[in-house]
């Protein structure tokens, strides 16, 4: 059997080989002459623009006056300028108490437990959450709280 392997692995390799050298051969004669009967066509000349319909352009332009409409800002727009972002970055924060830096992330499940405490005890959340407690609005004020303590210098290294 083992000679069965070795007589296909012979001819893969002479195989290889040959296909190597065959498209180096391939590839040294050079364009001309691998298609001697080609004809080699010359593009047009680009046609030229008259300088009447260069002016016929620009007076069109000129004549149409441009108008810019400024919309007076909203209540919604307002409120969504005041409301705090929602930082989506990895921020390295540091426990005050023991030192320990730590990256956070926005995924709340990954927090570590002091920072979950600290959200708790400055008032951003009303309880350390469950992973089976998160829905939708939950994470929403989870993301809001945790993007307001990544901005406090007490938690900053």
């Amino acid at each position: 059997m083992s000679e069965v392997f070795f007589i296909l692995t012979v001819i893969y390799v002479a195989y290889v080989v040959y296909a190597v050298v065959d498209d180096k051969d391939n590839a040294a004669p050079s364009k001309k002459a691998a298609n001697p009967g080609a004809v080699a066509f010359k593009q047009p000349p680009a046609a030229q623009k008259s300088p009447v319909t260069e002016d016929k352009a620009k007076s069109t332009l000129a004549e149409k006056p441009t108008e810019i409409k400024v919309e007076p800002a909203t209540k919604a727009k307002i409120n969504k300028l005041a409301e705090p972002k929602i930082e989506l970055r990895t921020v390295i924060m540091k426990n005050p108490k023991t030192g320990e830096q730590a990256k956070v992330a926005n995924n709340y499940r990954m927090v570590k437990r002091w920072v979950k405490e600290a959200l708790v005890t400055e008032g951003l959340l009303d309880k350390i959450y469950k992973n089976t407690e998160l829905d939708d609005a939950a994470k929403i004020t989870i993301a809001k709280a945790l993007s307001i303590i990544k901005a406090m210098d007490k938690y900053k290294p």
